[in-house]
């Protein structure tokens, strides 16, 4: 059993939730109110501790506008901030719409690209950002994040009491635009008898690793921690998560356990990172997380010359027809999109394998085909995971003209999707797994098998890992027992979402009893007949989720045997 430090914290805690429960504002100029919070490592009077400051401005902070935050004295002491504290002890980082928090780049002065950061030092000190005049500010409703301590930290007043942290806001021209405020408590440490623990965040899953293509030119590093947490790197051992740069801190996701940064790298040559995180209550690991890969050599381009095009036909004495014009020139298609990083890729073109590929260790894939001839095609892509498992196949067809170029983007394929157990007590709990698009969100959706509009739905999210994978755990709570179909999309923006996984079947309090009676009726016309055979053998061999009944990756003999079962004619 853990024992908790101090009392103090426990105090503190309590009055930052309180703060976010009451904490308002009264804006000047609009009125409007938002939640503000500050997290503070310790709480013991006179020392220098970390503030991690969140708040949710009401109105818009434009670029060019300001953000000051000023500790304010009561209680009877104050707030120190020393000399030597200055911007690259601080970060501001902002997340939209519930995404993952981006950092915005700090500097001494502004610039079109840079806020600037103004420290007051001494008793009563403050500071205030002055936001790039170049790029977006701050929109309203934005969860601002503002951690303050590095090298250097505020120093807490003397006497214990509840002491306020004022964050106001204003648009260039200096007018106020909003006041927040958040509460924190000051109080004396309590000592408590039995083994005291320091909570650090354990790392794991720390990504990429072994050789990657030679062509690769960002790799996205990533890793998961068991508790909230804040993580940087360093290209050299033995540096402290404080002394590492402001510009090496990673990005979250999951609520703070999924951290991930893009970095550059060139072929030829091995990297490697040391990477340290620090609890949200100022705790940091005092040991190297060490992820290391190697980039490949580029494979040799061709010196073998283009062959010459071939001469004009000539036109004859009554002038010809100019050898067809675009009319008979061929055609190319361009293929792209996104899908798991690493992944085997097939594209099928009218139901047979056109070319076999791999997706970019970033998750894009680029394929070309020039020189097709007129006229009508079906294409299909599809990856298989690390694991062997396929993902549902994106299809698309078009009708090629000569001369043109067809661009099928953005291809945004399906995660793959699987389940410790097909079934599972009612009630229970069903574990998913698989892989989708690195950092994205990845949404399964249970509902009951033929009986979707009448029976209860049951949703969850996560966040895929850097390389693809994910796990979730379903509750079927309040589900009755039968056989339900559960799926997965991979979620790139509100807008943007993937392809359906291939259906999983689940028996809730039972063993699945799949009814592939209408998924044989392809065409969804209420018969089995010729047209459902013909779509059927268009996409034989393929994985495609439409005409695979039995949704196990393959159109084979097993669907022409559910279908015939089920022939209506």
């Amino acid at each position: 059993m853990r024992l908790i430090p101090h009392l103090a914290r426990i105090l503190a805690v309590i009055a930052c939730a309180l703060a976010l429960f009451a904490a308002s504002h009264t804006a000047v100029a609009a009125g409007n109110t938002y939640i503000t919070s500050d997290l503070i490592g310790d709480s013991t009077p006179s020392i220098g501790t970390l503030h991690t400051i969140t708040f949710n401005p009401g109105d818009a902070v434009p670029a060019g506008g300001q953000i000051s935050i000023t500790p304010e004295s009561g209680g009877g002491g104050s707030f120190t901030i020393p000399p030597p504290l200055d911007y690259t002890d601080i970060t501001l980082s902002v997340s939209s719409g519930g995404g993952p928090f981006v950092p915005r780049t700090l500097a001494l002065l502004s610039s079109p690209t840079d806020d600037g950061v103004t420290v007051t030092t001494g008793v009563n000190g403050y500071i205030t950002f002055n936001l790039a005049s170049g790029v977006p500010g701050i929109a309203a409703g934005d969860t601002v994040k503002v951690t303050i301590g590095g090298n250097n930290f505020i120093t807490s007043p003397a006497v214990q009491g509840s002491y306020r942290i004022r964050i106001r806001t204003f648009d260039p021209t200096s007018t106020l635009l909003d006041v927040g405020t958040a509460m924190i408590a000051i109080v004396s440490p309590v000592t408590v008898t039995g083994k005291i623990e320091v909570i650090l965040p354990t790392r794991f899953n720390g990504l990429p690793s072994g050789l990657l293509p030679g062509a690769t030119t960002n790799v996205l590093v990533s890793l998961n921690t068991d508790i909230a947490a804040f993580c940087k790197y360093a290209t050299t051992s033995g540096i402290g998560f404080f002394a590492m740069s402001s510009s090496t801190i990673f990005l979250d996701a999951n609520a703070g356990t999924l951290h991930y940064i893009n970095v550059p790298v060139f072929e030829n040559d091995i990297f490697t990172y040391y990477l340290r995180c620090v609890s949200p209550n100022g705790y940091p690991n005092l040991d190297d997380y060490v992820i290391t890969f190697e980039i490949g050599v580029k494979p040799n381009a061709s010196t073998t010359p283009l062959p010459p095009p071939p001469p004009p036909t000539p036109s004859g004495p009554s002038g010809g027809g100019g050898g067809g014009g675009l009319f008979l020139k061929g055609g190319d298609v361009t293929i792209s999109g996104t899908g798991i990083p690493g992944a085997a890729l097939t594209i099928l073109k009218d139901g047979k394998v056109a070319k076999e590929d791999q997706v970019a260790v970033t998750g894009s894939f680029t394929n070309i085909f020039t020189q097709l001839d007129r006229g009508t095609y079906t294409w299909g892509v599809y990856v298989k995971d690390p694991d062997g498992n396929i993902s549902s196949t994106y299809n698309s067809t078009i009708y090629l003209i000569g001369g043109t170029n067809n661009i099928i983007s953005p291809v945004y394929l399906s995660p793959t999707i699987k389940a410790a157990t097909t079934t599972v007590p009612i009630g229970g709990s069903l574990l998913l797994f698989g892989y989708g698009i690195a950092l994205s969100q990845v949404q399964a959706i249970m509902n009951k098998q033929g009986d979707v509009l009448n029976s209860k739905i049951i949703t969850a999210t996560t966040t895929a890992n850097g390389n693809g994978s994910w796990k979730m755990v379903i509750s079927t709570e309040g589900l009755k027992k039968g056989t339900y179909e559960v799926k997965a999309q991979s979620l790139i923006t509100s807008k943007d979402q993937s392809t359906f996984s291939p259906t999983l079947y689940i028996g809730v309090g039972e063993n699945p009893s799949p009814n592939f009676k209408n998924r044989a009726d392809l065409n969804k016309d209420g018969k089995v007949n010729l047209v459902d055979f013909s779509i059927l053998l268009f996409n034989w061999k393929t994985s495609d989720t439409v005409a695979d009944i039995n949704q196990d990756g393959t159109v084979s003999l097993i669907d022409f045997s559910i279908m015939l079962a089920n022939w209506t004619g």
